[in-house]
């Protein structure tokens, strides 16, 4: 089939006997399909530009004219085409300028956004808190020496006492008196804690407290309503070392 009866069919212009053919074609024919839009997008570019005979012009309009969206579209494409001294509009061309021209707009949207600020540097991870475990003297003179190296950046010292399983109390306190005798860090209202049949009292001392040198541990326990007992007590020797 020729395409000047396509185009004819498309503006109205084929007896109504060869559109009633042309049309059970295209039902079954999907090449002729697919040429005849691509003569439709000829007269909706052909009009865009001025190109159409008047009676054609009539004909398309009263065909299309309620496609304003598309004939809109075809006269911006006309317009592009013109300004940018391009290759004529041609069949079903729109679809793809249509999808370079969303393209041109998502990757100018990409080069130009705002370049991303530097991200700050991110603080390095906290070092792990020290633990040591004491075990009381039952007197100054009988406590033992326990040698700790502390890390500068050492944040605290955890402190893992370990009392007497029958030192039971309702509350316990501890105090770290440095060698002039100056309480340096001091908890109450402990609560021990028994593990694998051991009874335990923790606390953190901080690590700006812990200057190099030699301190006394003290550990007293308490009843509700009685005197606080001194339960015993153990010398640390703290070494700050390089990290």
């Amino acid at each position: 089939m020729e395409e000047r009866q396509l185009r004819a069919y498309l503006l109205g212009q084929l007896p109504p006997g060869e559109a009633e053919q042309l049309e059970a074609r295209l039902l079954e024919d999907q090449e002729l399909f697919e040429t005849l839009e691509g003569i439709e997008d000829d007269l909706f570019d052909e009009f865009a530009r001025g190109r159409l005979a008047e009676g054609d012009r009539a004909r398309f309009l009263e065909r299309y004219s309620a496609q304003a969206e598309r004939v809109r579209f075809a006269h911006a494409l006309a317009k592009r085409a013109v300004r940018a001294n391009v290759v004529p509009f041609t069949r079903r061309q729109w679809l793809p300028l249509a999808a370079a021209a969303a393209l041109a707009v998502a990757v100018g949207g990409i080069l130009l956004r705002p370049e991303r600020a530097p991200e700050p540097p991110r603080p390095s991870a906290a070092p792990p808190t020290p633990s040591v475990v004491l075990r009381l003297g039952t007197s100054r003179s009988a406590a033992g020496v326990s040698e700790i190296a502390l890390a500068p950046d050492a944040p605290s010292l955890q402190l893992r006492v370990r009392l007497d399983p029958a030192d039971r109390f309702d509350r316990y306190s501890m105090e770290l008196r440095s060698s002039a005798g100056e309480i340096v860090w001091r908890v109450d209202d402990l609560r021990a804690s028994q593990e694998a049949g051991e009874l335990d009292l923790q606390g953190g001392v901080p690590g700006r407290a812990l200057a190099a040198g030699t301190y006394e541990l003290g550990v007293r326990g308490v009843n509700d309503g009685g005197t606080p007992e001194d339960l015993g007590f153990v010398t640390v020797r703290i070494a700050r070392r390089s990290p």
